[in-house]
């Protein structure tokens, strides 16, 4: 069932040939499948990867949700581009949330385990003009 998912959201070829790639989409969707019925809805109609796509939207009670599920909040999308980075670094990238959105949202992911060092969260925030992220995060 989760093939027929990648194919629809067009991942099949990675899907089919990435072990790792598979692993995480796997993952999210179980942790999507775990959410309270309640949230269920908005888990399943975001793109892999969820948690990181929550992060950018600025959904803060989802990604809480999907963190309680057991997934990494370092985790990497598998995806060999420039995509492939942990949910902090979609978050820093974003340029259309407000700072105390941001903050809320890196704060789940601290209180679940991420580092603030993956992937440079606060490099990519500086590179997307959000000085008060980046100075944020390297107070961290």
């Amino acid at each position: 069932m989760n093939k027929s998912i990648a194919a629809a959201m067009g991942f099949d070829d990675l899907y089919s040939g990435n072990e790792a790639f598979r692993e995480r989409f796997d993952e999210m969707l179980d942790a999507v499948k775990a959410l309270p019925e309640s949230l269920q809805e908005r888990g399943r109609s975001l793109m892999y990867p969820q948690l990181h796509n929550a992060c950018a939207m600025g959904d803060a009670e989802l990604v809480t949700a999907l963190l309680a599920t057991g997934l990494d909040p370092d985790a990497y999308t598998y995806t060999d581009d420039d995509e492939d980075q942990p949910p902090l670094v979609w978050l820093a990238r974003d340029t259309e949330l407000g700072f105390e959105v941001k903050r809320q949202i890196a704060e789940a992911l601290f209180a679940a385990g991420a580092d603030v060092q993956e992937g440079g969260a606060a490099e990519a925030a500086r590179s997307a003009g959000d000085y008060d992220l980046a100075d944020y995060l390297q107070s961290r």
